[in-house]
């Protein structure tokens, strides 16, 4: 004679496609007649209908033939929408690093263009004008190519953003040290408004470049954010 916590538990093994220590006649013949064994084994079933795992209840319990589609169909849409947040961000940073490389290119070229008319030359290569200033110009002419050439890194950047990770250091390096110079000149009253326009102007080229290559290495830059700005209280 069975109790009911050997036929439940042969019952459990069935489901589980493991063999039990109880005839499986016997087992059918105690729950034809048991009310609590057979609302145990109803009840079973449908937990495991439920789960999708159940083939049947004589073969016991095995994973459904497309799993792989499950697990797929639940990974992918937040995969997608990662995805496309992604390249989002890296869209924005890219354009971001296209305009500022136009603003620095423009920029140089203004440049160039003041200091031309400070140094008039004849074919022989005299100085005509007395008051021209060819050191001046030749300094104007040496930031000219500064800012062209960061224009052109952050162009190169913005086209192939596997070369952010070169260029960066580079104008962040730029940046903090000329950082220090102008703090020194504005606490002196001597800043210009051109040269602090210059180190905002790399700083946003520094929060770009840096945006790019977090993107590109696939960096959640929105749950970083929340993280940094979370109340531990």
């Amino acid at each position: 004679m069975v109790d009911h916590e050997e036929v439940q538990a042969a019952l459990s093994a069935r489901l589980d496609g493991e063999p039990a220590d109880v005839d499986d006649d016997v087992i059918d013949a105690h729950v034809a007649g048991c009310g609590e064994c057979r609302a145990f084994w109803e009840k079973s079933v449908t937990l495991s209908r439920r789960l999708s795992v159940v083939d049947s209840p004589r073969h016991g319990m095995s994973p459904p033939a497309d799993l792989s589609e499950v697990i797929i169909a639940g990974v992918e849409p937040e995969w997608r929408r990662r995805a496309a947040g992604r390249m989002a961000s890296l869209a924005l940073s890219r354009t971001l690093l296209g305009v500022l490389g136009v603003v620095m290119v423009v920029w140089a070229a203004l440049i160039v263009s003041d200091a031309g008319g400070m140094v008039p030359v004849s074919s022989d290569g005299m100085v005509l004008d007395p008051t021209a200033q060819p050191e001046t110009a030749a300094l104007m002419i040496e930031t000219a190519a500064l800012r062209l050439a960061v224009g052109v890194g952050l162009f190169f950047a913005a086209w192939r953003p596997q070369l952010v990770a070169g260029t960066l250091p580079i104008v962040a390096t730029l940046w903090t040290f000329l950082t220090g110079f102008t703090m020194r000149d504005i606490l002196l009253g001597g800043a210009e408004t051109e040269q602090i326009l210059w180190l905002l102007s790399l700083l946003l080229a520094v929060v770009a470049l840096l945006w790019a290559w977090l993107a590109g290495r696939g960096a959640d830059l929105r749950a970083a954010w929340r993280a940094l700005t979370a109340d531990p209280n």
